[in-house]
């Protein structure tokens, strides 16, 4: 799903003319994104033709849009290479807003998703890391919001499971999982710095098998960054929508090329795999089960679910073998 909007070529000149970008010539709907509204828009100016991005969203207001690009713009100072910022309007904002529609316009990246396999794992491990090895005196001075305010953290999650609204299924499988809780890792000084908070395969992009974009930074903010780990490594290390073992080891080499993991963050690291998949879940059951961005989705969290419970499967069989 890429697009829950659709915009006419009048709508979309439009929203040109607050940039003043140049007269559309051919817009095209993308098919990646969930809480946005994504599409190729082909701008003719100076009798030259150049694509941009712009992105509707679908779910985030004002405020937390304008906080995305407070990030995108810190990032782009501190000279991370590969995310994108955005373009600025006549009035220099770095959003739009055009009757009921907020939203961006950026650079448009010609690039691939790629699949996920080794040598894609081994990139995206080495760019988050990239991203990880940003130090905090580098961003102290911006106002970059708390990833907890946009994502699911630990805490988040230990009180959700006791909350009446919690969903029997996702009760079921964090008690499973965790029979004795999370309370030990959430007293735990993890490292903070500047999280991606969705980094899965299919929110880069890569050209000539080398990756040369990170995307949507929807949920980026400040948080512990091996929650991060965690939930990159739950949606990119996979064979057939499972957990491979052989391919989170490729990640976390690419990831200790950028930045040394400590020696808990070792230790912790599977449970934040499966904390990854349960802090996903709780964006897919706000959004589509609580929420009304895609109702067809409602138990849609349920899978990751199963991935989590496969994955700790994976690792008692694996540990039972060692022994």
């Amino acid at each position: 799903m890429g697009h829950y909007t659709n915009l006419t070529l009048s709508e979309v000149q439009d929203i040109l003319k607050i940039y003043s970008l140049g007269k559309v010539k051919e817009i095209t709907p993308l098919s990646y994104g969930i809480s946005n509204s994504n599409f190729k828009v082909l701008v003719i100016n100076n009798s030259q033709s150049k694509p941009f991005l712009l992105k509707i969203s679908n779910d985030k207001n004002k405020s937390e849009l304008n906080e995305e690009q407070e990030i995108l713009d810190f990032l782009k100072k501190a000279g991370f290479p590969l995310s994108i910022s955005p373009l600025k309007t006549i009035d220099q904002a770095t959003i739009f807003s055009y009757k009921n529609y907020i939203g961006a316009i950026y650079p448009f990246v010609e690039g691939i998703t790629p699949k996920p396999e080794q040598e894609t794992c081994f990139q995206i491990g080495k760019a988050l890391g990239k991203l990880h090895s940003l130090k905090k005196e580098s961003f102290s001075n911006y106002s970059i919001r708390k990833h907890k305010t946009i994502g699911f953290e630990l805490p988040f999650i230990s009180n959700f499971v006791l909350d009446k609204d919690c969903p029997p299924k996702f009760k079921e499988y964090f008690w499973d999982l965790f029979p004795k809780g999370i309370d030990s890792l959430i007293n735990e000084p993890f490292e903070e710095g500047i999280m991606h908070g969705d980094l899965y395969y299919d929110n880069t992009l890569f050209k000539d098998k080398n990756i040369i974009t990170l995307l949507d930074f929807e949920q980026a903010g400040l948080g512990p960054l091996i929650l991060d780990l965690g939930i990159s490594i739950s949606g990119t290390s996979l064979i057939d929508g499972k957990i491979s073992t052989s391919l989170v080891e490729k990640f976390v080499e690419g990831y200790e090329k950028e930045r040394l993991l400590s020696s808990i963050e070792k230790k912790s690291l599977n449970s934040f795999i499966l904390l990854g998949l349960f802090s996903i879940s709780l964006w897919r059951i706000y959004r589509f089960k609580f929420g009304e961005l895609d109702s067809k989705k409602a138990d849609s969290y349920i899978e990751l679910l199963e991935r989590a419970s496969s994955f700790k499967k994976e690792l008692f069989k694996t540990s039972k073998e060692k022994t």
